[in-house]
C-alpha cells in the first residue's frame, strides 16, 4: 500500500477508534490500487455495538472533510481527504451476529448483494479492535456449515437458468437492452455459482471478473467463453451469444 493511502488510513482509524462502543475497524483492498485507478478508493467496515452517532455529529469528529455525503439507509459516509475518496461503511455488531445465527440455524437467504460483506469482513486489513468480537466473527466464517453452501449453490444455479431463459427471449424479439441485462444477470449468477463451489466469498463486483478466473476449480473451457460473453465483436452476435451461454450453463451442472 502506498504510504500516503497508509498514513490516511490510520488516521481515520485513529479519529473513529474512541467512539462509544466501536469494536472494529477494517480497511478493504481497494486501498491497494494504484491512487490513479478508477476503481481506488480507501474503503473502511466500521463495526459498533452501541449508537452510532448521526451524520453531522459523524463528520464533526472526522474533522469535517470535503464532499462529505452520508447514505442514512445503508449507514455509509463517503467524503475526501487529500483529494482521495473515501468510503466508511457502518455496521451493527448485533445484527452481524444475528446473520451468522440465521447461516447456522438454515435461514440465511442468498441475494444480489452476495456474500461480499463476508468477504470484506474475512480479507480486510485490520486497523482496529476493541475486542475479541471480530477473531471470533472471522473463526465463524471459516467454519461455515455445508448447507450454507448448498444454499447459494441452488440458488445461483436457479438465477442462471431463469435468466439464460431470458437471454432466449431477448435473441428471439431482437431487444438489444434486455439481452445485456440478461446477459449480466445470467453472469452474475455464473459468478456466484463458481464462488460457492470453490467456497469462496465473494470479492468487490469490481473485482468478479478478475477473480473469478483464480479459482481452483473452474468448468472446462470456462475462461475463453466468460471472455466471449464479455467481447463486442461483429463475429458474436447476440445469437451466438446466446449459444455459449447455454454451453455455460451446462457446464456448471455438470460441477453441481
Amino acid at each position: 500500500m502506498q504510504r500516503r493511502v497508509e498514513a490516511i488510513s490510520r488516521k481515520l482509524a485513529e479519529l473513529i477508534a474512541p467512539w462509544a462502543g466501536i469494536e472494529a475497524v477494517i480497511l478493504g483492498e481497494a486501498a491497494e490500487v494504484k491512487t490513479f485507478d478508477p476503481y481506488f478508493t480507501i474503503p473502511f467496515d466500521v463495526f459498533y455495538s452501541s449508537i452510532l452517532p448521526e451524520g453531522e455529529e459523524r463528520k464533526r469528529l472526522l474533522r469535517s472533510p470535503p464532499a462529505f455525503d452520508t447514505m442514512p439507509a445503508f449507514t455509509e459516509d463517503r467524503f475526501l481527504v487529500d483529494e482521495l475518496p473515501v468510503r466508511i461503511r457502518y455496521g451493527d455488531t448485533h445484527s452481524f451476529d444475528r446473520q451468522m445465527d440465521r447461516v447456522q440455524s438454515r435461514q440465511w437467504v442468498f441475494h444480489d448483494a452476495g456474500t461480499h460483506l463476508f468477504y470484506r469482513v474475512l480479507n480486510g486489513q485490520v486497523l482496529f479492535q476493541s475486542s475479541d468480537w471480530l477473531e471470533r466473527v472471522r473463526q465463524r466464517l471459516r467454519d461455515l456449515p455445508e448447507h450454507f453452501w448448498k444454499s447459494i449453490l441452488d440458488s445461483a444455479r436457479l438465477t442462471t437458468a431463469y435468466y439464460l431463459n431470458d437471454v432466449r427471449a431477448a435473441v428471439t424479439h431482437n431487444d438489444g437492452l434486455f439481452f445485456i441485462l440478461s446477459l449480466g444477470n445470467f453472469l452474475r449468477g455464473v459468478c456466484s455459482f463458481l464462488f460457492a463451489v470453490n467456497r469462496s466469498f465473494e470479492p468487490s463486483p469490481r473485482r468478479i471478473g478478475e477473480k473469478v478466473k483464480e479459482l481452483p476449480r473452474l468448468p472446462d473451457g470456462f475462461g475463453g467463453r466468460f471472455d466471449s460473453l464479455l467481447r463486442e465483436d461483429p463475429e458474436l452476435p447476440p445469437e451466438r451469444k446466446r449459444q455459449i451461454a447455454e454451453l455455460l450453463a451446462k457446464s456448471l451442472i455438470a460441477m453441481a
